[in-house]
Protein backbone atom coordinates (compact mmCIF):
# COMPACT_ATOMS: atom_id res chain seq x y z
CA UNK A 1 0.00 0.00 0.00
CA UNK A 2 1.03 3.58 -0.83
CA UNK A 3 2.75 5.15 2.47
CA UNK A 4 2.58 8.16 1.73
CA UNK A 5 -0.53 11.00 2.09
CA UNK A 6 -1.33 14.12 2.22
CA UNK A 7 -3.40 14.51 5.04
CA UNK A 8 -2.32 13.47 8.87
CA UNK A 9 -3.75 9.99 9.75
CA UNK A 10 -3.13 8.19 13.43
CA UNK A 11 0.51 7.03 13.56
CA UNK A 12 0.87 3.17 13.45
CA UNK A 13 1.83 1.76 16.80
CA UNK A 14 5.36 0.59 16.78
CA UNK A 15 6.21 2.13 14.04
CA UNK A 16 7.14 0.16 10.62
CA UNK A 17 9.66 -2.32 10.78
CA UNK A 18 13.24 -1.13 9.75
CA UNK A 19 16.81 -2.85 10.01
CA UNK A 20 16.52 -1.69 13.65
CA UNK A 21 13.43 -4.19 14.48
CA UNK A 22 15.65 -7.09 13.62
CA UNK A 23 17.16 -7.85 16.92
CA UNK A 24 14.26 -6.67 19.29
CA UNK A 25 12.30 -8.81 16.78
CA UNK A 26 14.16 -11.41 16.67
CA UNK A 27 14.41 -11.80 20.50
CA UNK A 28 10.53 -11.45 21.66
CA UNK A 29 10.07 -13.90 19.23
CA UNK A 30 12.53 -16.29 20.73
CA UNK A 31 11.69 -15.41 24.19
CA UNK A 32 7.81 -15.89 23.77
CA UNK A 33 8.76 -19.63 21.56
CA UNK A 34 10.27 -20.54 24.90
CA UNK A 35 7.08 -19.98 26.72
CA UNK A 36 5.31 -22.86 24.50
CA UNK A 37 7.08 -25.71 25.86
CA UNK A 38 5.96 -24.66 29.31
CA UNK A 39 2.76 -25.11 28.53
CA UNK A 40 2.75 -28.09 27.05
CA UNK A 41 4.80 -29.68 30.04
CA UNK A 42 1.89 -28.56 32.47
CA UNK A 43 -1.32 -29.88 29.91
CA UNK A 44 0.77 -33.33 29.84
CA UNK A 45 0.86 -33.20 33.46
CA UNK A 46 -2.78 -34.29 35.13
CA UNK A 47 -1.49 -32.80 38.16
CA UNK A 48 -1.03 -29.47 36.70
CA UNK A 49 -3.52 -29.78 33.42
CA UNK A 50 -5.73 -27.11 32.79
CA UNK A 51 -7.15 -25.26 29.79
CA UNK A 52 -8.18 -22.48 31.57
CA UNK A 53 -5.22 -20.50 30.08
CA UNK A 54 -5.48 -21.73 26.77
CA UNK A 55 -5.73 -18.15 25.55
CA UNK A 56 -2.37 -17.17 26.83
CA UNK A 57 -1.08 -20.10 25.08
CA UNK A 58 -2.48 -19.28 21.76
CA UNK A 59 -1.64 -15.10 22.44
CA UNK A 60 2.13 -17.10 22.82
CA UNK A 61 2.07 -18.84 19.64
CA UNK A 62 0.44 -15.64 17.63
CA UNK A 63 3.45 -13.02 19.28
CA UNK A 64 6.15 -15.99 18.33
CA UNK A 65 4.56 -15.09 14.27
CA UNK A 66 4.01 -11.97 14.84
CA UNK A 67 7.74 -10.70 15.96
CA UNK A 68 8.96 -13.08 13.28
CA UNK A 69 6.90 -11.77 10.91
CA UNK A 70 8.63 -7.81 11.91
CA UNK A 71 11.52 -9.55 11.99
CA UNK A 72 11.62 -10.40 8.29
CA UNK A 73 9.76 -7.49 7.25
CA UNK A 74 12.92 -4.76 8.95
CA UNK A 75 14.44 -6.28 6.10
CA UNK A 76 12.80 -6.44 3.26
CA UNK A 77 10.93 -3.14 1.85
CA UNK A 78 8.17 -4.62 0.25
CA UNK A 79 6.64 -6.73 3.02
CA UNK A 80 7.41 -3.36 5.03
CA UNK A 81 4.63 -1.84 2.67
CA UNK A 82 2.36 -4.94 2.46
CA UNK A 83 -1.29 -3.94 3.27
CA UNK A 84 -2.28 -6.91 4.38
CA UNK A 85 1.02 -7.46 6.66
CA UNK A 86 -0.07 -3.63 8.23
CA UNK A 87 -3.16 -4.36 8.61
CA UNK A 88 -2.59 -7.93 10.83
CA UNK A 89 0.57 -5.99 12.88
CA UNK A 90 -2.52 -3.25 13.67
CA UNK A 91 -5.11 -5.65 14.25
CA UNK A 92 -3.15 -7.81 16.56
CA UNK A 93 -1.39 -5.47 18.66
CA UNK A 94 -5.14 -3.85 19.38
CA UNK A 95 -6.56 -7.26 20.56
CA UNK A 96 -4.34 -9.15 21.67
CA UNK A 97 -3.58 -7.96 24.92
CA UNK A 98 -6.83 -7.93 25.78
CA UNK A 99 -7.18 -11.73 25.60
CA UNK A 100 -4.60 -12.28 28.65
CA UNK A 101 -6.71 -10.02 30.66
CA UNK A 102 -9.71 -11.98 29.87
CA UNK A 103 -7.57 -15.61 31.08
CA UNK A 104 -6.72 -13.33 34.48
CA UNK A 105 -10.30 -12.85 34.54
CA UNK A 106 -11.27 -16.67 34.10
CA UNK A 107 -8.50 -17.17 36.72
CA UNK A 108 -9.76 -14.96 39.25
CA UNK A 109 -13.52 -16.34 39.18
CA UNK A 110 -12.34 -19.58 39.28
CA UNK A 111 -10.18 -18.75 42.54
CA UNK A 112 -13.40 -16.55 43.89
CA UNK A 113 -15.99 -18.53 43.13
CA UNK A 114 -14.25 -21.93 44.37
CA UNK A 115 -13.32 -20.27 47.62
CA UNK A 116 -17.06 -19.55 48.48
CA UNK A 117 -18.52 -23.11 48.00
CA UNK A 118 -19.53 -25.18 50.99
CA UNK A 119 -18.93 -29.23 51.80
CA UNK A 120 -22.23 -29.70 50.06
CA UNK A 121 -21.88 -27.73 46.87
CA UNK A 122 -18.57 -29.91 46.36
CA UNK A 123 -20.41 -32.76 47.05
CA UNK A 124 -22.68 -32.28 44.16
CA UNK A 125 -19.96 -31.00 41.95
CA UNK A 126 -18.38 -34.52 42.32
CA UNK A 127 -21.33 -36.48 41.82
CA UNK A 128 -22.38 -34.15 38.45
CA UNK A 129 -18.69 -34.49 36.99
CA UNK A 130 -17.10 -37.68 34.63
CA UNK A 131 -13.80 -37.36 36.44
CA UNK A 132 -15.89 -37.33 39.90
CA UNK A 133 -14.08 -34.50 41.00
CA UNK A 134 -15.71 -31.07 42.20
CA UNK A 135 -14.63 -28.21 39.76
CA UNK A 136 -12.05 -27.31 41.65
CA UNK A 137 -10.34 -30.38 40.58
CA UNK A 138 -8.84 -31.60 43.85
CA UNK A 139 -9.67 -35.15 45.55
CA UNK A 140 -12.93 -35.24 47.30
CA UNK A 141 -11.92 -37.57 49.55
CA UNK A 142 -9.62 -35.12 51.25
CA UNK A 143 -12.32 -32.01 50.61
CA UNK A 144 -14.95 -34.58 52.25
CA UNK A 145 -12.76 -34.36 55.50
CA UNK A 146 -13.81 -30.96 56.03
CA UNK A 147 -16.81 -29.08 57.18
CA UNK A 148 -16.61 -25.90 54.42
CA UNK A 149 -19.12 -22.97 54.91
CA UNK A 150 -21.45 -22.29 51.96
CA UNK A 151 -21.44 -18.95 50.78
CA UNK A 152 -24.13 -18.73 48.12
CA UNK A 153 -24.94 -15.07 47.23
CA UNK A 154 -21.40 -14.28 47.17
CA UNK A 155 -21.04 -16.85 44.28
CA UNK A 156 -24.01 -15.69 42.66
CA UNK A 157 -22.70 -11.98 42.57
CA UNK A 158 -19.08 -13.20 41.73
CA UNK A 159 -20.85 -15.34 38.54
CA UNK A 160 -22.71 -12.14 37.76
CA UNK A 161 -20.68 -9.67 37.65
CA UNK A 162 -17.13 -12.09 35.34
CA UNK A 163 -20.08 -12.48 33.35
CA UNK A 164 -20.57 -8.88 32.40
CA UNK A 165 -16.64 -8.85 32.48
CA UNK A 166 -16.60 -11.53 29.79
CA UNK A 167 -18.63 -9.24 27.82
CA UNK A 168 -16.33 -5.86 28.41
CA UNK A 169 -13.22 -7.74 27.75
CA UNK A 170 -15.03 -8.92 24.40
CA UNK A 171 -16.55 -5.78 23.46
CA UNK A 172 -12.76 -4.48 24.26
CA UNK A 173 -11.59 -6.46 21.53
CA UNK A 174 -13.94 -6.20 19.07
CA UNK A 175 -13.78 -2.68 19.43
CA UNK A 176 -9.62 -2.80 18.87
CA UNK A 177 -10.35 -5.04 15.85
CA UNK A 178 -12.56 -3.70 13.78
CA UNK A 179 -10.30 0.13 14.02
CA UNK A 180 -6.82 -1.96 13.01
CA UNK A 181 -9.66 -3.89 10.02
CA UNK A 182 -9.99 -0.26 8.97
CA UNK A 183 -6.50 0.81 9.49
CA UNK A 184 -5.42 1.04 5.66
CA UNK A 185 -8.47 3.32 4.47
CA UNK A 186 -6.69 6.11 6.91
CA UNK A 187 -4.10 6.70 3.94
CA UNK A 188 -7.19 7.77 1.83
CA UNK A 189 -9.50 9.52 3.82
CA UNK A 190 -8.92 11.98 7.09
CA UNK A 191 -12.60 10.65 8.50
CA UNK A 192 -11.33 6.89 8.70
CA UNK A 193 -7.96 8.40 10.37
CA UNK A 194 -10.73 10.06 13.51
CA UNK A 195 -12.64 7.24 13.19
CA UNK A 196 -9.48 4.21 14.27
CA UNK A 197 -8.29 6.46 16.64
CA UNK A 198 -11.47 6.90 18.43
CA UNK A 199 -12.38 3.26 18.28
CA UNK A 200 -8.72 2.12 19.74
CA UNK A 201 -8.74 4.99 22.41
CA UNK A 202 -11.93 3.56 23.54
CA UNK A 203 -10.75 -0.21 23.02
CA UNK A 204 -7.71 1.18 25.29
CA UNK A 205 -9.85 2.63 28.23
CA UNK A 206 -12.41 -0.15 28.28
CA UNK A 207 -9.58 -2.89 28.75
CA UNK A 208 -8.04 -0.12 31.75
CA UNK A 209 -10.96 0.26 33.76
CA UNK A 210 -11.44 -3.83 33.22
CA UNK A 211 -8.22 -4.35 34.53
CA UNK A 212 -7.92 -2.37 37.15
CA UNK A 213 -11.50 -3.65 38.39
CA UNK A 214 -10.22 -6.95 38.62
CA UNK A 215 -7.04 -5.83 40.69
CA UNK A 216 -9.42 -3.97 42.76
CA UNK A 217 -11.84 -7.15 42.63
CA UNK A 218 -8.32 -8.77 43.88
CA UNK A 219 -8.13 -7.37 46.80
CA UNK A 220 -12.04 -7.14 47.64
CA UNK A 221 -11.98 -11.13 47.68
CA UNK A 222 -8.96 -11.48 49.91
CA UNK A 223 -10.63 -9.20 52.76
CA UNK A 224 -14.26 -10.56 52.08
CA UNK A 225 -13.87 -14.41 50.99
CA UNK A 226 -11.83 -16.01 53.57
CA UNK A 227 -10.74 -18.74 51.83
CA UNK A 228 -8.88 -16.45 49.40
CA UNK A 229 -5.30 -17.06 49.64
CA UNK A 230 -3.63 -13.39 50.06
CA UNK A 231 0.02 -14.90 47.45
CA UNK A 232 -3.17 -15.49 44.58
CA UNK A 233 -4.27 -12.24 44.98
CA UNK A 234 -1.04 -10.58 44.86
CA UNK A 235 -0.32 -12.29 41.26
CA UNK A 236 -3.69 -11.33 40.00
CA UNK A 237 -2.36 -7.38 40.85
CA UNK A 238 0.80 -7.81 39.93
CA UNK A 239 -0.35 -8.94 36.25
CA UNK A 240 -2.97 -6.98 35.70
CA UNK A 241 -0.74 -3.93 37.03
CA UNK A 242 1.60 -5.33 33.87
CA UNK A 243 -0.82 -5.60 31.40
CA UNK A 244 -2.40 -2.31 32.01
CA UNK A 245 1.02 -0.81 30.59
CA UNK A 246 0.03 -1.57 27.57
CA UNK A 247 -3.20 0.32 26.60
CA UNK A 248 -1.56 2.88 28.97
CA UNK A 249 0.69 3.33 26.22
CA UNK A 250 -1.26 3.03 23.88
CA UNK A 251 -3.33 6.19 24.67
CA UNK A 252 -0.43 7.96 24.92
CA UNK A 253 0.84 7.25 21.43
CA UNK A 254 -2.25 7.55 19.78
CA UNK A 255 -2.36 11.02 19.91
CA UNK A 256 0.42 11.74 17.46
CA UNK A 257 0.35 11.59 13.44
CA UNK A 258 1.92 11.08 10.73
CA UNK A 259 1.82 11.74 6.70
CA UNK A 260 4.13 9.03 5.77
CA UNK A 261 4.13 5.56 7.22
CA UNK A 262 7.82 5.34 6.78
CA UNK A 263 8.65 8.55 7.94
CA UNK A 264 11.08 9.38 10.87
CA UNK A 265 9.69 12.65 11.55
CA UNK A 266 8.31 13.48 15.20
CA UNK A 267 5.32 11.79 16.47
CA UNK A 268 5.82 8.90 13.65
CA UNK A 269 6.56 6.35 16.32
CA UNK A 270 9.30 5.41 13.70
CA UNK A 271 12.51 6.72 15.96
CA UNK A 272 15.09 5.23 17.69
CA UNK A 273 13.44 6.30 21.00
CA UNK A 274 9.98 5.57 19.51
CA UNK A 275 10.89 1.73 18.71
CA UNK A 276 12.54 1.53 22.12
CA UNK A 277 9.31 2.49 23.93
CA UNK A 278 7.40 0.38 21.87
CA UNK A 279 9.16 -2.75 22.85
CA UNK A 280 9.62 -1.55 26.62
CA UNK A 281 6.04 -0.50 27.17
CA UNK A 282 4.12 -2.91 24.98
CA UNK A 283 6.16 -6.05 23.94
CA UNK A 284 7.64 -6.55 27.39
CA UNK A 285 4.76 -6.11 29.55
CA UNK A 286 3.08 -8.50 27.03
CA UNK A 287 5.52 -11.41 27.27
CA UNK A 288 5.91 -10.61 31.38
CA UNK A 289 2.35 -11.14 31.91
CA UNK A 290 2.39 -14.23 29.86
CA UNK A 291 5.31 -15.97 31.32
CA UNK A 292 3.92 -15.12 34.94
CA UNK A 293 0.77 -17.09 33.97
CA UNK A 294 2.63 -19.76 32.09
CA UNK A 295 5.05 -20.37 34.45
CA UNK A 296 2.88 -20.69 37.62
CA UNK A 297 1.16 -23.96 38.17
CA UNK A 298 -2.47 -22.69 37.25
CA UNK A 299 -4.46 -25.69 40.00
CA UNK A 300 -2.91 -24.66 42.51
CA UNK A 301 -2.47 -20.81 42.62
CA UNK A 302 -5.60 -20.31 41.40
CA UNK A 303 -7.39 -23.41 42.54
CA UNK A 304 -8.92 -24.27 39.45
CA UNK A 305 -9.82 -27.40 37.74
CA UNK A 306 -9.52 -28.09 34.03
CA UNK A 307 -12.35 -26.24 33.11
CA UNK A 308 -12.43 -23.59 35.45
CA UNK A 309 -15.89 -22.24 36.71
CA UNK A 310 -18.04 -22.38 33.80
CA UNK A 311 -21.65 -22.53 35.26
CA UNK A 312 -24.08 -20.06 35.77
CA UNK A 313 -25.13 -22.15 38.72
CA UNK A 314 -25.03 -24.69 41.55
CA UNK A 315 -25.88 -28.46 40.56
CA UNK A 316 -29.12 -29.11 42.24
CA UNK A 317 -28.89 -31.71 45.00
CA UNK A 318 -30.05 -35.41 43.53
CA UNK A 319 -32.41 -37.21 45.98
Amino acid sequence: MSSNSTHEFPSPIGGVPFPEDLVPSILFSTLHALLIPIFVWRLVRSRTRTLVLLGVCCFTIERTVFHALRAYASHHSNSRESKGLETYFQTTLAGGYVTLGQDLMNVSRALFVNATKGSEILAREAKSNKNHKPDCGMDWSHLATLDLEDHPRARTFIRRVMFLVTMLFWAAIIIGIVASVDYPKVLKSGAYGTTVRGLWNTSAALAISLLMGLAHGAVWACYAIPRVPRQSTIWIVLIAALVTVVPVYRLYVLRFSTTSLASDAPGSLNSAQSKATFYVFHSAPEFLSAAILVSLDARQVFNTGLWGDRRRQDPESKV
